[in-house]
């Protein structure tokens, strides 16, 4: 567009001399107004230099002279009406893009001097009062839309009036306004809300529930007054109230977004849970994008641990607030839960970019991959949570964990050695480190040896920490069983005897007695005794019942083996002795199908790797001795 100012002065210089003020950035276009050099930009002077008093005292006589000049400009063009056509078009291009920039304070000062031009244009009038309003020159505002609103009555401008009258404390002039317009359009709906807030706010709660009311007998499919009415019942306290009128509110329309999430909230705070999850369901079924609604679906069902049912709802949550870094954790969790594991990896990723740092984000994408069996790539996370996180001890237990089972692959493989110093080094500087953790870091690095049936070295390795503080009777029979691998009898049994010394009780310790002389292969009869007496103390302990079923297979019992082994497969289904015992009874009755599934099942379980191989050379015998007419249980 053509600019016609005299003297050289274009309109693009005072908009610049504006924003300048508006920003306070500009520090050294703001000393050459003030020294009347507007068009010299090699000054070199540093807002650094000023204290704020003094960018204050500046940006006030920047702003002064800038609007001096416009001023001037708007009384020559007054005298053309090619120039004032062209500046009045310029000003309010400017202006109306400041507003839309969130300029505010530019917008004022041009369309103050737009309206200088213009003063009879409404439209002008009300650009002006936005930009006072967003300015925060709110008394200012209400005398420009006094006058607007006495000569237009437009509704629009009258609500706005409203909401300045009650910016500044004038409710009662607000009320006025909101019922001057009810009188004009009962149907106005927001002159009604905000009369009825109004009168709310002046703790003329009855007055405003009686308006309220009124207005929705004028429109009975409205449920946004009822809603309202509810608000203000809730607010006096009146909760049983506040129920039936937001009730009322969604049964009159179902989509109406508040009136589902207040009968949600409360709803769910009555601990009526699937009432509140299916009237959020049956909303978002129409309306998917609701991100309030969405977010409390995902919360409660989320609460619920209702996990499966909830990722969708997140998924489209995320959609909707990318941003939301609280919700992405949540999505994370909730793919890990559901075993998602490509997905939960995509966003702990994403979450990890905008914090690179965060000691939970590296944790959960350590977790993942050692759930994924990515350990190299677990370690790599795990690694890089700091030492003063609180999940730094744990994360070394897991890399020490997987580092193990790396060693173990290794040395099953005849590896090069690469793992195996690696878990040795780092497993051996975790118990110079963490002196309360020496007990559990000696039995990671006993694990491996035994694994590796490396018996000895796995029997020192928990010696050397057994009169450590955290040595417990649980680690006293994982000693007490690598003696007996190594067939140090005398030490084992008075290992667990030194237990019973203290637990004369402890049903575990008398099944370990009896167990391991069932496996040493003799004085069933002893075994039997220690085995009873842990029965009588522990009668369902499914560790026990194993125990119980070995000793009849013993003895030759092979039925009443199977009876008690399949009680303690129910009771502990994953252990892969008890898989194992059953496996050999199945053998042994010539169910060999299913002693073949037991074995298989045992053989997903088993870390050791001799007794891997003893199942591998069971499952072969069992192909050996196999034919049709022995299937006796399919």
């Amino acid at each position: 567009m053509l600019n016609l100012w005299p003297h050289g002065m274009f309109m693009n210089d005072v908009l610049f001399l504006l924003k300048s003020f508006i920003n306070r950035s500009a520090l050294p276009i703001l000393v050459l107004i003030l020294s009347s050099c507007a068009h010299k930009k090699n000054s070199e002077i540093h807002v650094s230099e000023f204290t704020p008093e003094q960018l204050e005292h500046l940006n006030r006589e920047a702003l002064k002279v800038a609007s001096e000049r416009l001023g001037a400009m708007v009384i020559q063009a007054k005298s053309s009406e090619t120039a004032s056509r062209y500046l009045s078009t310029d000003l309010f291009l400017k202006g109306n893009m400041s507003l839309l920039e969130g300029d505010y304070g530019t917008a004022k000062v041009l369309f103050e001097h737009l309206l200088s031009l213009v003063p009879e244009d409404q439209f002008i009038q009300k650009k002006y009062a936005i930009s006072l309003i967003r300015s925060g020159l709110l008394e200012k505002s209400a005398e420009v839309l006094e006058k607007l609103y006495s000569t237009s009555r437009d509704e629009k401008v009258g609500l706005i009036l409203g909401g300045v009258y009650s910016g500044i404390d004038k409710e009662e002039s607000a009320r006025k306004i909101y019922r001057q317009l009810l009188l004009q359009n009962p149907l106005n709906e927001d002159a009604c809300i905000f009369l009825g807030k109004s009168l709310a706010v002046g703790k003329q709660e009855s007055q405003a529930i009686t308006q309220l009311k009124k207005c929705g007998m004028k429109n009975k499919k409205n449920g946004i007054y009822d809603y309202y009415v509810g608000k203000i019942q809730l607010d006096m306290g009146n909760v049983p109230q506040a129920l039936k009128s937001f009730k009322q509110a969604h049964s009159k329309q179902p989509d109406l977004g508040q009136a589902v999430n207040a009968l949600g909230v409360l709803l769910e705070e009555r601990e009526q849970h699937e009432a509140a999850i299916k009237i959020y369901k049956n909303y978002l079924s129409q309306r998917p994008d609701d991100a309030s609604v969405l977010n409390r679906m995902v919360q409660i069902l989320f609460i619920k641990e209702r996990f499966s049912e909830v990722i969708p709802f997140a998924e489209k949550l995320i959609d909707l607030e990318p941003e939301n870094l609280n919700l992405k954790v949540k999505l994370g969790i909730l793919y890990t839960d559901a075993k998602k594991y490509p997905e939960a990896v995509s966003v702990f990723k994403d979450l990890l970019e905008a914090a690179p740092k965060s000691d939970k984000i590296l944790y959960y994408l350590g977790v993942i991959k050692q759930e994924m069996r990515d350990y190299q790539e677990s370690i790599e996370y795990f690694n890089q949570i700091s030492p003063a996180s609180g999940l730094y001890t744990d994360s070394s237990v897991q890399v020490a964990n997987m580092l193990a089972q790396l060693a173990q692959i290794e040395f099953e493989k005849n590896n090069k050695p690469l793992f195996i110093p690696r878990f040795i080094k780092f497993v051996n500087k975790k118990i110079s480190e963490f002196k309360n953790m020496r007990v559990e870091f000696s039995i990671i690095k006993a694990g491996f040896y035994e694994g590796t049936g490396q018996y000895k070295e796995a029997m020192e390795s928990v010696m050397t920490v057994q009169d450590e503080k955290g040595f417990s009777n649980q680690h006293k029979y994982y000693l007490a069983n690598l003696f007996e691998k190594q067939k140090k009898y005398i030490e084992s049994t008075a290992l667990v005897m030194s237990i019973l010394d203290k637990e004369p009780k402890n049903a575990h310790a008398w099944n370990f007695l009896g167990y391991s002389l069932l496996e040493r292969g003799g004085e069933l009869d002893k075994a039997y005794e220690y085995i009873k007496k842990a029965m009588d103390i522990s009668p369902d302990d499914g560790y026990i019942r194993d125990s119980l079923g070995w000793y009849y297979f013993k003895k030759g019992e092979v039925n009443r083996a199977l009876i008690e082994l399949e009680l303690a497969f129910k009771k502990v289904p994953g252990d892969v002795e008890i898989i194992r015992h059953l496996a050999i009874v199945h053998k042994r009755l010539k169910n060999y199908k299913t002693a073949k599934t037991y074995f298989e099942s045992a053989l997903k379980l088993v870390r050791v790797e001799n007794e891997r191989k003893e199942i591998l050379s069971q499952i072969q015998d069992i192909e050996g001795e196999r034919i049709p007419a022995s299937d006796k249980i399919d």
